[in-house]
């Protein structure tokens, strides 16, 4: 398992142990269609009608998204609501892209929860409302 992989397992772990609901947000391009040839010598899949299929949120999505339950006051005393959250994961001396710091932003700005974290202790102390 490579290194970024592990920490964001541990991230995720701790998240939950904090509060949070946290998912994956693989983003990619792959292909669908009818499958017509395998070929496991080359490793290789012929599709007929074949047609792109993009998955993920939008360029720059974070790598783990999920939510927190809060409890809003005063007009909505004891009422839940589900807050966004947003974490793009960062091991080493790996920086975040101007997509990724836009999404962060932007999250932010719409009142969600959003950084970018390199330990599980970053982020279980990303806080609402903090710039």
């Amino acid at each position: 398992m490579k290194a970024a992989t592990a920490l964001m397992n541990r991230i995720m772990l701790a998240l939950s142990g904090a509060g949070f609901t946290a998912f994956r947000n693989n983003s990619g391009l792959g292909w669908s269609g009818r499958v017509v040839n395998k070929d496991p010598v080359r490793n290789t899949v012929t599709l007929a009608d074949a047609r792109p299929v993009k998955f993920g949120l939008t360029n720059g999505g974070a790598d783990l998204i999920g939510l927190k339950s809060i409890v809003i006051t005063p007009d909505m005393v004891g009422k839940k609501v589900a807050v966004f959250c947003a974490w793009e994961v960062k091991s080493g001396s790996g920086r975040a892209t101007a997509e990724q710091k836009h999404f962060i932003e932007f999250v932010r700005n719409a009142g969600g929860i959003a950084e970018v974290v390199r330990t599980e202790q970053d982020a279980i102390s990303a806080r609402l409302f903090e710039s």
